[in-house]
């Protein structure tokens, strides 16, 4: 992505897609076969979150993302990593995703793919997407915070 990014501009953007498409594929299979594990609980959203802000710091190189985007992004990863770290060795319990989450996460691969895209049309619609990220952020985040005080209250 670093070195030819611009002639390999429609191959990037197969790319993320496909991975966008088999992470749907994997999490409605697992459900659907009841193959839910703890381990994938973890794994799953840790491999999406290493994929995003991999992108989003070459994005954030290449000057097609804003530094406070991205910044946002992971900060609110890293702090659901912390809390999630915590519950599960204080209460062996992992928290789900919440569907707000699931909806930040859809709008922040929009953000990113609006950037590979990198189109004059797209502009507005990548402004909006900015911005209703940071809602969805913001509001999962409070959902997430709220199920994880509930928890850790709970006796054991």
């Amino acid at each position: 992505m670093l070195t030819e990014f611009d002639t390999k501009n429609n191959l990037i953007i197969i790319l993320v897609l496909c991975m966008y498409l088999s992470d749907l594929l994997d999490g409605y299979l697992a459900r659907k076969l009841n193959e839910v594990s703890e381990f994938g609980k973890i794994i799953d959203p840790l491999a999406d979150k290493i994929c995003v802000i991999a992108i989003a710091v070459i994005l954030v190189y290449l000057d097609r993302l804003p530094l406070w985007f991205v910044s946002v992004v992971v900060l609110r990863d890293i702090t659901i990593l912390i809390f999630g770290v915590y519950l599960k060795r204080k209460k062996d319990i992992t928290l789900m995703s919440n569907y707000p989450g699931k909806i930040a996460v859809f709008c922040i691969g929009l953000v990113l793919l609006f950037s590979i895209i990198d189109s004059e049309s797209l502009k507005m619609i990548s402004t909006i997407m900015y911005f209703v990220s940071i809602l969805m952020i913001a509001y999962s985040s409070h959902l997430y915070l709220k199920r994880y005080l509930e928890t850790v209250r709970k006796p054991v």
